[in-house]
């Protein structure tokens, strides 16, 4: 799990604090768990559970830079908060993507077993540039869910 002595190293894979800071205190008030993927004190990759909003709980988040994929780590940073999810006591697991910016992480999902419960739907949130700075966009999403065993 991520913590405060991780956030300069965090902000090295997509600069934005403010973000990192808010998801440690959601994991304070047990909102969130921010994972990290480490080796020898070297960050290269994140994943963030979601257990407040809609469709609990929810992976979120995503990231692994690009020099270390196509190595595994995703599929990990997957399986360990699934494990994370099922230790909680859920049954089912949820993850939304955006089909046309991130085609790969709809292959990636349907490899661990995740099928799509919803049609493709059109949403509206903040995004963060690598700069910190944020911007509104409208963009597509499906709905996928996994039975945890």
């Amino acid at each position: 799990m991520a913590n405060e002595n991780d956030l300069s190293d965090l902000c090295k894979i997509r600069n934005n604090k403010d973000l990192f800071k808010q998801y440690l205190k959601q994991f304070a008030r047990k909102e969130v768990y921010l994972i990290i993927a480490e080796q020898n004190a070297h960050i290269f990759g994140f994943g963030v559970l979601k257990l407040s909003g809609t469709l609990l709980p929810k992976l979120s988040d995503l990231y692994v830079k690009v020099d270390y994929r196509g190595n595994g780590i995703g599929s990990d940073l997957i399986r360990f908060r699934e494990n994370i999810a099922k230790d909680l006591g859920f049954s089912e697991i949820f993850v939304s993507i955006d089909p046309v910016e991130n085609p790969k992480m709809i292959k990636l999902i349907n490899k661990h077993g995740y099928e799509a419960i919803s049609d493709t739907y059109i949403k509206k949130a903040t995004f963060y540039n690598d700069d910190g700075t944020t911007y509104d966009n409208t963009y597509t999403r499906i709905d996928f869910m996994k039975l945890l065993n």
